[in-house]
């Protein structure tokens, strides 16, 4: 049971920094390609603007789920610091649940809010696609980071390197 775990954390874990990177490259690329087909050419991409918007979403949601796997999200460490280190760690597995439930409910209205759109039938100025494709990255990254928490929470006692990251979460 373990090793399939820990062969959905590697997928995982691969799937969200390969994907960030190419949002990331998508991004710059495209801005680049605009700026200098402006000061060139005098020529502008519409939809240069709007890709990029969308890009940089997605790659914020997708980046929330690396961050909740390493701990790197804002946390107030101050009991976390003054508790014996068995309670500090309780804590940590206690705020790491926490908030697995409060992105799993973000995911949830996520979720409402895609299906809402998709209804609407709304598409994007530019590039004319559809808007629930956009709002999309609410509940995926959401679910994402609920994942990474839970984990985070479930396996905080046999991997060191989320314990310290926990400890400066709780």
């Amino acid at each position: 049971m373990l090793k399939w775990l820990k062969w959905i954390d590697t997928t995982l874990t691969f799937l969200e920094r390969t994907t960030v990177a190419l949002l990331l490259l998508v991004a710059v690329l495209i801005l680049v390609a605009d700026v200098a087909l402006r000061a060139f050419f005098g020529v502008a991409l519409a939809w240069a603007a709007e890709l990029t918007r969308y890009s940089i979403v997605w790659l914020v949601f997708i980046g929330g789920a690396i961050g909740a796997r390493s701990g790197a999200h804002i946390s107030i460490d101050v009991l976390g610091a003054i508790l014996p280190p068995r309670m500090a760690h309780r804590l940590a597995q206690f705020a790491a649940l926490i908030a697995a439930g409060t992105t799993a409910m973000l995911a949830w209205y996520g979720w409402t809010l895609v299906s809402q759109m998709k209804q609407f039938g709304q598409t994007s100025a530019s590039l004319e696609w559809p808007m629930w494709v956009v709002y999309l990255a609410i509940p995926t990254g959401c679910t994402l980071m609920s994942v990474r928490f839970i984990q985070n929470a479930l396996f905080l006692s046999k991997d060191a390197r989320r314990l310290t990251a926990a400890q400066s979460t709780a």
